[in-house]
């Protein structure tokens, strides 16, 4: 053991010698480069609550009302602190983007039991049955204008040119979409929004069935200029 203690300081000592005496120690390197891509992402629309979560299943409820032998409207609203409108534009519209809302189909309506009724009637200010597809009176009036648009997360964000749409009723085969919203190719091209508050009403007919389960599938949709 003393032996191989030896041989070791002497080594040791060659090593330290080596260092001293300027002997070069040669030390390799290579040269890379990281490469990074981001791309834009998608244009979109969503509903979230007010810590941006995704609402499962958004919904928008009316007032009740009693049973009427007269028509009369009920109101409601899209858009509020715990269901907004979300919309991102991840540099994926560059020339602005417009939101619209729709039925499912011009022959929707107002499901229930044992009758529903129309959405897109403008026969009588909604009150009564004109010649469109269906013998169901009732329209719906949608009134973005009085809405409220803010910025989302973005720092950097504005609401500037980004303009908010008019006060319109559903008429079928001649407005089947209503604008909630519209960008112009000068609004920012990267940005998130909320947009709450866009009011909505519904004539009901005279006489309609006493039911608690009326609905009828809505659809917001955004899509670049």
């Amino acid at each position: 053991m003393k032996y191989s203690k030896y041989i070791l300081n002497i080594r040791l000592f060659v090593f330290i010698a080596f260092i001293v005496m300027g002997v070069p120690v040669t030390f390799a390197q290579i040269n890379t480069q990281f490469n990074q891509t981001i791309n834009p992402g998608v244009l979109s629309i969503g509903i979230v609550d007010s810590l941006y979560a995704t609402v499962a299943s958004p919904s928008v409820t009316f007032g009740a009302v009693n049973f009427s032998v007269a028509c009369q409207t009920t109101n409601g609203t899209l858009g509020t602190s715990s269901q907004q409108l979300y919309i991102q534009n991840p540099d994926a519209a560059d020339n602005g983007w417009t939101i619209s809302i729709a039925a499912n189909s011009v022959t929707s309506f107002w499901d229930g039991t044992p009758a529903g009724y129309d959405f897109n009637d403008p026969s009588g200010s909604g009150c009564a049955d004109g010649d469109d597809a269906d013998s169901l009176k009732g329209q719906m009036t949608v009134n973005p204008s009085v809405g409220t648009l803010a910025v989302g997360r973005c720092l950097s964000c504005t609401v500037s040119n980004i303009s908010l749409g008019s006060q319109a009723s559903f008429n079928e085969g001649t407005l089947d979409s209503i604008t909630l919203l519209n960008a112009a190719a000068a609004s920012n091209d990267v940005g998130d929004w909320i947009f709450r508050g866009i009011a909505l009403s519904q004539t009901i007919p005279s006489e309609q069935a006493v039911a608690s389960d009326y609905y009828i599938p809505m659809v917001v949709s955004i899509v670049a200029n």
